[in-house]
């Protein structure tokens, strides 16, 4: 681009989707969880002075006020997150500009880096980071704010801002001289042998995010990739937004409801006596749940899985022009092009691992579906044991559970208590605990906000998270991690530099530029150099109606969640932004977060947030309840795993493939329950577009989980030596170093030796450790 583009701007195009394989793509790690329930009594915990403070900031909303955390009486606004340009549409507005400029900036030093000497080559990796990192500063905030914001009108700046930084990085992606200089670079071993390990792994996670963008093709070929990665994007969004199903709408006589709520009936039963039922309403659902007439749930059922015509055939087309792509850069199916920087490497691997999962899960399916059977036979007064159909499962899941529960008393903690309770845990594991800071004006986006710093004992503070865990109307977001800012080195980027080398041997006036952007620049105890600090926000939509705000067990889990991703951001420091903290392999990412879930209700843990008012008995109730019929729910994501696995495999290249059959063949196959004529799920599979052959992450890491669990804390979950080799041996690095050499230090013994080499028989070895259920 030459300096008179720079200094106009160049066009821009609105509300751009960004495709995860794109290089320059932002791994903003948004992680949902799906959990609510309601409020009652609470608990207090009284630990130390400090621990307190933590805990009364987030229960006790005049303490938090009257200590001044909240600052709002200051004149001058800092803009969110201390950005200053985030203070208003205008501003952001600008950053937006100033990211994209000076990115252009970095590009043409990059490009022009092979004439400028070996010592210029030298920071091409140095380069490529701060270009990602100008660009996410302003593009990960944007996600977030777009996302989080209560005024309507900044969350549209944001949204715009997004979309602009996603058309410029179209751009970056079809500038084939940023990989050539990239390939050149790593060719050359007198360079590479000087790299770091966290500068080499993001060496090789930018080269291949360029070829799999096919930046790397000849022109014609790259013209047909855009053009075929445009036609994913219109089929992926056609396909999520499309309603799919055949049957709209289901008519039931009045009479045929017994067993289902009179207020659910209320609602749909019209004057001439029949209920007439929306397929995707949750009325559907407890019909399904509560009809004591199986033709009734079997009509409903055939009708919230029917599929139209177009449904199935956008789904075929997403999946056939994925195919194309992954040919067009000669690979053998879309699974094996977007699994290649993953653990799992290969479909393959992946069948391996979800197969052998699946026998190791086998004897718990039996005895779930045998459950369900011997209900059904009850209910029916059967003198045999009768087949259980897709329609009954719900009726009969809830008929037995039903007859298992008994009456007691579901304990709640508040929301600080809880959060203190972390503080605490990761004092004893990793070192490190929660200070409250205080918020400056416009810092915050609510005054419901709470801000900690993260403080280590040997390195002080170490990042900052804000807190947004409390439901308000307009608020949208569920329980997510949002990455704002990642570590990185920035005492060594030379950006002082950056315009003579981007414009060599030309005289530059500067004054035609935008102002460098700001960089935060913080020394840390014992490290070499300054840094900018990981900031991430985490948002909840707890009730705030109880005064203090309570948790149930549910939420606790998910608040523990939470934090695992947010301690994986912390301690997951490295020089290079683009392979710092959760920004790995996304079959890697949520191994820290779910094994935060297991240390809940150990009993050494609990007392951390509770002070022991919370009894065994009312914890093991629920450890039972929850676990109840967990082999059916593992069962059926073993099968969407498959599903995504082969709709994304080379068989849909054949004329004889069928997105329909294929469906049916597998629930036959690998599903509990018999398949039903006429429909057709999948189309209603969302993750099939978001995903795309990657759905099996979650079982992969749950069962990872599971073991580093069993083999490091399940003893003691307050071992400060397991506890610090986790975050050695993993935590660490982020996506600088080899998922799996990580967690096999992390295993060690037979266990790590298995599995060392990331090959098929460590899927396997993974598959047959199975989850706990």
């Amino acid at each position: 681009m030459s300096i008179s583009a720079l200094k106009s701007m160049p066009r821009i195009r609105k509300n751009v989707i960004h495709q995860a394989s794109r290089l320059f793509a932002i791994q903003s790690c948004r992680y949902t969880t799906l959990r609510r329930a309601n409020t009652a009594t609470n608990t207090v915990d009284n630990g130390n002075v400090k621990n307190d403070h933590i805990r009364s900031i987030f229960d006790d909303n005049a303490a938090w006020k009257r200590n001044s955390m909240y600052k709002a009486s200051s004149t001058v606004p800092v803009g969110l997150f201390e950005n200053p340009h985030f203070s208003s549409v205008h501003g952001i507005d600008f950053a937006t500009k100033q990211a994209i400029q000076r990115a252009q900036i970095i590009v043409e030093r990059i490009c022009n880096a092979p004439g400028n000497g070996t010592e210029e080559m030298a920071k091409i990796v140095k380069n490529l980071d701060r270009l990602s990192d100008t660009l996410c500063s302003v593009i990960d905030m944007a996600e977030f704010v777009r996302n989080a914001h209560p005024d309507q009108v900044v969350m549209e700046a944001a949204n715009k801002a997004y979309g602009d930084l996603c058309s410029y990085m179209n751009t970056l992606n079809t500038d084939v001289r940023i990989h050539q200089v990239l390939s050149l670079v790593l060719a050359d071993k007198s360079i590479v042998s000087k790299f770091t390990p966290d500068e080499h792994a993001a060496a090789i996670v930018f080269l291949r995010d360029f070829e799999k963008s096919g930046i790397h093709l000849p022109n014609q070929q790259r013209a047909e990739f855009v053009e075929l990665s445009d036609q994913i994007i219109h089929l992926g969004r056609e396909f999520i937004q499309m309603n799919p199903r055949a049957i709209k709408q289901v008519k039931i006589k009045h009479s045929a409801l017994g067993g289902v709520s009179p207020s659910v009936i209320r609602s749909v039963v019209s004057k001439d006596g029949y209920a007439y039922v929306p397929t995707d309403s949750t009325e559907c659902q407890m019909i399904l749940k509560y009809a004591q007439n199986e033709n009734v749930r079997r009509q409903v059922y055939e009708s919230m899985n029917s599929a139209t015509k177009e449904s199935i055939m956008t789904l075929e087309q997403l999946m056939m022009t994925r195919s194309d792509l992954a040919t067009l850069v000669g690979r053998e199916s879309y699974a094996d092009l977007q699994l290649q920087d993953k653990m799992a490497k290969n479909p393959n691997n992946v069948d391996a691992f979800l197969r052998t999962l699946l026998g190791h899960q086998e004897p718990t399916f039996k005895n779930d579906v045998h459950l369900l059977q011997t209900t059904k036979q009850q209910d029916l007064r059967s003198s045999y044991l009768p087949t259980v159909n897709a329609w009954d499962r719900d009726y009969y899941m809830q008929m037995h559970s039903a007859s298992q529960s008994s009456p007691s008393n579901m304990p709640y903690f508040s929301v600080g208590s809880v959060i203190q309770g972390l503080s605490k845990l990761f004092k004893h594991l990793y070192g490190v605990e929660f200070e409250h800071a205080s918020l400056k004006a416009g810092e915050a986006w609510h005054e419901q906000v709470r801000k900690l710093d993260v403080i280590c004992e040997q390195e002080g503070k170490i990042g900052t998270i804000y807190c947004d865990l409390f439901s308000r109307p307009g608020k949208t977001t569920n329980a997510a991690h949002y990455t704002i800012r990642t570590s990185r080195r920035v005492d060594n980027d030379d950006a002082e530099n950056d315009i003579k080398y981007a414009f060599p041997g030309r005289h530059v006036d500067v004054a035609n530029f935008l102002p460098p952007v700001h960089q935060p620049a913080e020394s840390v105890r014992g490290q070499e150099g300054l840094f900018q600090l990981p900031v991430i926000a985490l948002t909840c939509d707890f009730s705030a109606s109880a005064k203090p705000a309570l948790l149930s067990m549910f939420e606790v889990e998910t608040l523990f969640h939470e934090m695992g991703h947010a301690m994986h951001s912390m301690l997951g420091r490295t020089d290079f932004h683009n392979v710092a903290g959760t920004r790995c392999a996304s079959d890697f990412v949520e191994l820290p977060s779910i094994l935060m879930e297991h240390f809940v209700w150990h009993p050494k843990v609990l007392p951390l947030f509770t002070n022991g008012s919370v009894s065994s008995d009312a914890v093991q109730a629920f450890l039972k309840q929850r676990k109840r019929f967990s082999g059916i729910e593992v069962n059926s994501q073993i099968l969407m795993a498959l599903v995504d696995q082969r709709y994304h495999s080379s068989e849909v290249d054949r004329p004889t493939f069928s997105s329909v059959a294929e469906w049916h063949r597998l629930q036959d196959q690998v599903g509990l329950f018999p398949s039903v004529p006429g429909t057709m799920w999948p189309v209603q599979f969302g993750h099939l577009f978001g995903y795309g052959s990657n759905y099996y992450s979650y079982l992969f890491d749950r069962t990872l989980a599971r073991r580093v669990w069993e083999t490091s804390f399940n003893a003691n979950p307050l071992d400060r030596e397991k506890g610090q080799a986790f975050r050695d041996n993993l935590l660490k690095w982020g996506g600088a170093r080899d998922p799996w050499q990580c967690v096999a230090d992390v295993l060690g013994g037979e266990d790590g030796s298995k599995v060392v080499n990331g090959d098929e028989e460590a899927m396997r070895t993974v598959g047959d450790w199975g989850i706990d259920v």
